[in-house]
């Protein structure tokens, strides 16, 4: 039984494991590194990948396709360009190595503008769907990317589970906008949206009067007609908080200060807004991780607005995000990409979607009977 007692030691997460990063940066990306084409999320990720000892291949979505051949899955890919994570000159574009791919050896951590609502998103989005079906662990899981893409559904899963949120109305034409109003209580200024968000708060505005919502309303439309709109109450804030959880454990939190000089009410990290470490109550902590379960997410990050009594009343849930940004928590408590990533370099924390048991079950099986046989 040796070579059996060698295969359940290779398949206990010893052996280097795969983490397979899909990303597109695209134009909107503010912290895109134009000498190295890397942003700090990506630097975070690769230092951390190498400190926990995974075998990490950068994927970008542009191009990219699942191949098999001889059983076996493979990943195919142009070749990361260091001015921005873009294919190579057209005419030029050669594919790299493929890479093999292994429900067993492998996590599949897709990143960046992969949400519903962009160009080709559907096709990255089913992309990952395919290997979670074939078994692959993807963090997030496609029922957490589907949840977390659309806001107004993040809104209505967070609220059937007892959680506190601003009010939110959807807005499908901009004739439907007075209604909307009224429905948040007639009163101005109120926050815009696209439903189908991203890491950055782009789509995300203040609105003074109806004149300019309506105008607001009509731009976005012109531009995509079947563009999901929301619009929720305005609940004025000096700071909120972004939140990290993972596997029903709260991993830290820090308090974003809202940008102070004028140009903006937002309190995105990467739009320059200053972090700082805080102490959440027992009520955020609950919260936190009802919302987190809400969405079906297994690593997450919850942004809320503190109440006013932090220790009796409910924060109000803005946002649950399925690929939370990396930099500005670890500059709150340093080492914890690499703590989130060899947790899930741990098979016992990794599920296989579509069997709902642990990795080795079905393997150690059929090689225990390949053994009887031959």
């Amino acid at each position: 039984m040796g070579k059996f007692a060698e295969f359940l030691k290779e398949q206990s997460g010893e052996k280097p494991y795969k983490l397979i990063v899909f990303n597109h940066h695209g134009e909107a990306v503010r912290d895109v590194d134009k000498e190295e084409g890397f942003t700090d999320n990506d630097k975070v990720i690769m230092k951390s990948a190498k400190a926990a000892g995974l075998e990490l291949h950068m994927v970008d979505f542009i191009g990219g396709y699942i191949s098999d051949k001889n059983n076996k899955r493979y990943m195919n890919s142009f070749p990361i360009d260091k001015n921005g994570l873009v294919m190579p000159e057209k005419g030029k574009a050669e594919y790299q190595k493929p890479i093999e791919l292994n429900p067993e050896d492998t996590l599949i951590m897709p990143r960046g503008l992969g949400t519903l609502g962009f160009t080709s998103s559907r096709y990255w989005r089913d992309m990952i769907a395919d290997l979670e079906l074939d078994g692959f662990t993807t963090v997030p899981s496609i029922k957490c990317w589907d949840n977390c893409s659309s806001k107004y559904l993040t809104d209505m899963l967070c609220r059937k589970a007892g959680l506190r949120t601003p009010k939110t109305v959807a807005i499908s034409h901009s004739e439907d906008a007075e209604r909307a109003v009224k429905e948040l209580g007639g009163k101005f200024p109120i926050i815009l949206k696209s439903s189908t968000g991203t890491q950055t708060g782009v789509g995300v505005t203040i609105v003074e009067s109806m004149r300019s919502l309506n105008a607001f309303i009509q731009m976005i439309l012109l531009y995509n007609k079947y563009l999901p709109i929301i619009i929720q109450e305005y609940i004025p804030l000096d700071y909120d908080v972004r939140v990290m959880v993972l596997d029903g454990e709260i991993l830290g939190a820090m308090k974003r200060k809202v940008i102070t000089d004028g140009s903006d009410f937002r309190s995105n990290v990467s739009l320059g807004a200053e972090a700082e470490k805080i102490e959440i109550t027992e009520i955020e902590k609950d919260n936190a991780i009802k919302a987190a379960e809400a969405v079906d997410g297994k690593l997450v990050g919850i942004d809320f607005i503190p109440a006013k009594n932090r220790e009796k009343e409910q924060p109000y849930i803005l946002e649950v995000n399925s690929m939370p940004g990396f930099s500005g928590i670890e500059k709150i408590k340093n080492g914890l990409t690499q703590e989130i990533l060899e947790h899930f370099k741990n098979r016992d924390n990794c599920l296989l979607h579509n069997e709902g048991r642990k990795f080795p079950t079905r393997n150690y099986m059929g090689y225990l009977f390949q053994m009887l046989i031959f």
